[in-house]
């Protein structure tokens, strides 16, 4: 039996937007520091309390996004094609609906620009090892 392409595709969608639910959510359990907040404190180690709730919330929207992303891809993968734009769109909405959002839920707060979220994201996704590589 073979594989078309599509399938693999919408397979490999599932399992990457699937990883990414579970990678961000599982950081959100009891004892656990959410993914966002743990990239906030690189530039601001003492978080104030209403900034670690607005990062903790921010990761449940990320990973209920990738959840609702998985299941689409799931259940309408080859008979959407859309899906794919649908993904890219969705990513952006939020990015940017965040970007404009924050300063008016934390009014005063000081946020990093892109430039320092990007090397505090990626700081925090790929961390370095002890020996320092």
């Amino acid at each position: 039996m073979a594989i078309d392409l599509a399938s693999a595709w919408r397979a490999i969608a599932f399992l990457m937007l699937g990883w990414l639910a579970l990678f961000f959510g599982l950081t959100l359990r009891a004892g656990r520091e959410p993914l966002i907040t743990r990239i906030a404190r690189l530039s601001e180690p003492q978080l104030p309390a209403a900034m670690a709730r607005y990062t903790r919330r921010l990761t449940a929207i990320w990973c209920g996004y990738f959840v609702v992303m998985a299941v689409l891809c799931l259940v309408f993968g080859r008979a959407a094609p859309w899906l794919g734009a649908l993904a890219w769109i969705g990513t952006a909405v939020l990015f940017i609906g965040e970007h404009r959002w924050r300063p008016r839920l934390l009014p005063g707060h000081r946020f990093p620009g892109l430039r320092q979220q990007l090397q505090d994201t990626l700081r925090v996704w790929r961390p370095r090892r002890p020996d320092g590589k």
